[in-house]
């Protein structure tokens, strides 16, 4: 073979590999139809336009600095956020390993070997045993022709679970975000319970001292002094379980972030810092399924599962290799690269599965079944997410009844205290009433303070619900 030749026998392999592209076996990927309502359960059906829906830096539209200050920390040093990143690289290594494996080979090898024969184990008594030195060089090169796909269906799946894992990175940043935010509304709650109760044990050191000067004042009996000691006690009992509470979140909070409580501190969320817009912008169902990253990533991962279908019917139909080696080989590194030395190949090569014990059918029936799972998970995705939806529309309008409802509780309750207190002050009311009253109104504080963080909470839920991937 002449080195012009030998030139153009990896040509003659590019000129035959579109003969590749004859057939491509296996379903082609559709996106299943899904039924989706008109607007979303809950929603205001005087609202003319849903869209575009919450961003992936939904909480941000909470305008609170140091929540954007935890988030961009979590962000960098959360170990999820890292485990998702490492999770998503390989995955776009593994489909890099795929589109290689696929791609026309090239190799090259050197070899020099010291070799002892026997002639008489071949058979040739009276010839005497040899020792040789043998030196090669060559170069080879082959392409599968993939005649009926299954190299480009194992392409596609492998482009398609890339997809997924970055839908899945994406979902896994919104699910911290809604945890951290969720984690700063509990803690601003709970500090205003806390300063809700030293407001109400002020209130009781208050009305003690209202008893004592009735008592100095011979009106009462001391009985009216351990009825507001014992309320005084029974509410300072529940300041030490709302500190610990505190405490509790503000650590998770810290962990969140990817830090070790003592060596990070969470900022001190007051329900102050939070202000939500008046109206939470909703996407139209049918936008709700092409912008969730946990739709989206069942949704590539049931492309995947279906273009692997054709990769196992590809597999039961023959498969053409066509290849082509050049080797110089010489016992001489002298004469090695002479054109005495030279030798070639170049060909095709057949595999033809004949008899598999039925393994291939049975490969291609599996491959079909875990299409129908990936399937019947995306369904599933999509229902969970519809279903989160509406309870969060449901749980934003039963939160913003409930606040209203309390700030009237509240306020009426205050005015029937400052009433109790000033008719016991006059000698025309009971210690009972005061007590009553006061319980009345320190129950509607805390209630107003749970309010807030049930409606900012609900708010958070919706937001994250509707969020898009990046």
């Amino acid at each position: 073979m002449s080195w012009t030749e030998f030139k153009l026998a990896p040509m003659a392999l590019v000129l035959m590999a579109p003969l590749g592209a004859c057939v491509t076996l296996g379903p082609d990927f559709t996106p299943p139809e899904i039924e989706t309502p008109a607007r979303h359960l809950g929603a205001d059906e005087n609202a003319s336009n849903l869209a575009p829906g919450a961003s992936a830096e939904w909480w941000t539209s909470f305008n609170a600095p140091e929540l954007d200050a935890v988030m961009r920390e979590a962000l960098a040093a959360s170990p999820t956020i890292a485990e998702a990143d490492a999770a998503l690289d390989a995955a776009q290594a593994s489909r890099d390993i795929v589109y290689g494996g696929t791609a026309p080979e090239l190799g090259a090898n050197v070899s020099a070997e010291r070799t002892r024969i026997n002639a008489a184990a071949f058979g040739f008594d009276g010839f005497p045993t040899r020792t040789i030195s043998r030196y090669s060089v060559g170069l080879g090169v082959s392409y599968d022709l993939d005649l009926f796909g299954g190299a480009r269906r194992e392409r596609e799946s492998a482009t398609a679970r890339f997809e997924a894992e970055s839908f899945r990175y994406d979902a896994a940043r919104l699910t911290l975000a809604a945890q951290i935010t969720s984690k700063a509304i509990e803690s601003a709650a709970l500090a205003a319970e806390i300063d809700a109760l030293e407001r109400i044990i002020a209130d009781d050191r208050e009305t003690l001292a209202l008893v004592e000067r009735a008592i100095d004042a011979g009106a009462v009996g001391a009985i009216d002094r351990i009825r507001a000691q014992t309320q005084l006690a029974q509410d300072a009992m529940a300041l030490p379980g709302l500190r610990d509470r505190l405490s509790a979140a503000r650590n998770a909070l810290v962990i969140l972030a990817g830090h070790a409580p003592g060596v990070w501190t969470a900022p001190e969320f007051a329900l102050a810092d939070f202000s939500p817009p008046d109206q939470i912008p909703l996407s139209l169902p049918s936008e709700l399924l092409r912008g969730r990253p946990d739709i989206r990533a069942a949704e590539a991962a049931l492309h995947a599962a279906t273009a692997d279908i054709g990769v196992r019917v590809a597999n039961q139909f023959p498969q053409i290799r066509l290849s082509a080696n050049y080797a110089q080989t010489a016992l001489d590194p002298d004469t090695l690269f002479s054109y005495a030395s030279s030798g070639w190949a170049m060909g095709p090569a057949l595999t033809l599965p004949i008899f598999r014990g039925g393994a291939l059918r049975a490969d291609v029936r599996r491959a079909e079944a875990e299409a129908r799972r990936a399937d019947a998970r995306y369904r599933a995705t999509v229902l969970r997410a519809f279903g989160e939806v509406a309870d969060a529309l449901s749980s934003l309008s039963a939160a913003e009844a409930g606040l209203q409802l309390s700030n009237e509780a509240l306020t009426l309750a205050e005015e029937n205290l400052r009433l109790a207190r000033r008719a016991y002050e006059l000698g025309a009311g009971r210690l009972p009433d005061v007590l009553d009253a006061q319980r009345q109104t320190n129950l509607a504080r805390r209630a107003r303070a749970q309010a807030d963080a049930g409606r900012l909470l609900a708010i958070a839920r919706l937001s994250s619900a509707i969020a898009r991937a990046v």
